[in-house]
């Protein structure tokens, strides 16, 4: 590509981004719209489609550890500034974090090194952070074309024991069935994403996972997390299944056709209507077959409820029922509302919370576990379901 050719490729970039011009969102046009800011006067297509291939998605591209960028020909000090700046802007942001002052981070020494190496036009191998910190990475972004969650519960059992999340990545990369390579990255990604949303393969699930293999509470606590990072799928539960309790069944046209109309312009109508009722069906939520979605209120597994509800309400202290009576999250795991007090109390006298108090119009009750806690006394008791 020439210079000339070159320049005008790139402006049509910002204009089809800017336009909102079909296929201006896609994974590959953002990361080659985002590369032409730090690599000039180069077709960075090439090397769009090669870092999608290498990382899986956008996003583990961004979030990508610092030795692995640097290593990767064609990236060079400025690529990797600006990946960590849009990394930096979304955690910020998206968790309304804020960076205490008079810290500086392994990253940020890291950063100001390379930005410092660019002045010799090199790009040296950097340290990555032993340590993965609890940040919040992004939601959902609406709708998604592939759940993969029935492979998240299937795997999340043998996972290894790290807080990597690069390690959890490449232990799915190897164990995914699925004969494309890219394919295997791509959805290791995904579910690393909606399993681990704070940043770092937390213990809580692995455990819950090696304790309750093939189990429904392992289901519970992973549609949990997917429901969290996926919020369409928590519209469609209050949407479509929830005001059809009463017949127990809605017909899969039913799903496409709110698709549909939710996003007119979308062109993934179909795989995002398959992806929905896979998570339900991977979840234990609902039954699925070739024409409609079977469903009805279910029993409430006091390991899951304790799950649920200390991630929920993380901080220990006094807590409103009716929050839990209200909570979207709650009701979208379609666990029967009549049970939502006896589970409490069932909780109380298991000794995994601390109080359930009915005075008159106050309704509370009082946790006294984080969630890692809350899982560990599940597993050192043998708490059943």
């Amino acid at each position: 590509m020439s210079e000339t050719e070159e320049k005008g490729h790139r402006r049509r970039l910002r204009e089809r981004f800017a336009s909102w011009e079909k296929n201006s969102r896609s994974e590959e046009a953002l990361l080659e719209l985002l590369l032409t800011y730090s690599i000039p006067q180069k077709d960075v297509q090439p090397l769009a489609k090669r870092l999608l291939a290498e990382f899986g998605d956008l996003l583990a591209v961004i979030e990508a550890p610092l030795d692995r960028l640097s290593k990767v020909d064609g990236i060079k000090g400025n690529s990797i500034v600006l990946f960590k700046l849009v990394d930096w802007i979304r955690q910020h942001y998206a968790g309304n974090q804020v960076i205490k002052k008079g810290k500086k981070s392994t990253t940020q020494a890291a950063l100001f090194d390379i930005i410092s190496d660019e002045k010799k036009d090199q790009a040296a191998p950097i340290k990555s952070e032993t340590r993965h910190k609890k940040v919040k990475i992004r939601r959902g972004s609406d709708m998604f074309t592939n759940a993969v969650l029935k492979e998240a519960v299937a795997l999340l059992p043998g996972a290894p024991d790290t807080e990597s999340l690069e390690e959890f990545r490449a232990y799915l990369r190897d164990n995914l069935h699925y004969n494309a390579e890219q394919t295997r990255q791509r959805y290791a990604s995904y579910i690393t994403r909606r399993m681990f949303s704070e940043g770092y393969a937390d213990a809580s699930i692995r455990k819950l996972a090696k304790t309750f293999p093939d189990n429904q509470v392992l289901r519970d606590a992973c549609f949990y997390r997917f429901i969290k990072t996926e919020p369409l799928e928590v519209r469609i539960v209050e949407d479509l299944l929830l005001p059809n309790l009463g017949t127990g069944r809605i017909g899969r046209d039913l799903i496409r056709k709110y698709l549909a109309e939710k996003y007119p312009q979308a062109k993934s109508i179909k795989d995002c209507g398959q992806a929905v009722v896979d998570a339900m069906e991977a979840g234990g939520i609902a039954k699925i077959d070739r024409t409609k979605v079977t469903f009805s209120l279910r029993h409430i597994l006091i390991p899951s409820f304790a799950f649920v509800l200390h991630s929920e309400f993380p901080e220990p202290g006094m807590h409103d029922i009716q929050k839990i009576e209200d909570n979207r999250m709650i009701r979208a795991m379609l666990w029967n509302p009549e049970q939502i007090l006896p589970s409490l109390y069932e909780l109380r006298n298991r000794e995994l919370i601390s109080k359930v108090s009915e005075i008159d119009d106050v309704r509370q009750f009082t946790t006294r576990y984080t969630l890692a806690e809350v899982v560990e006394r599940i597993i050192v008791r043998g708490e059943g379901t």
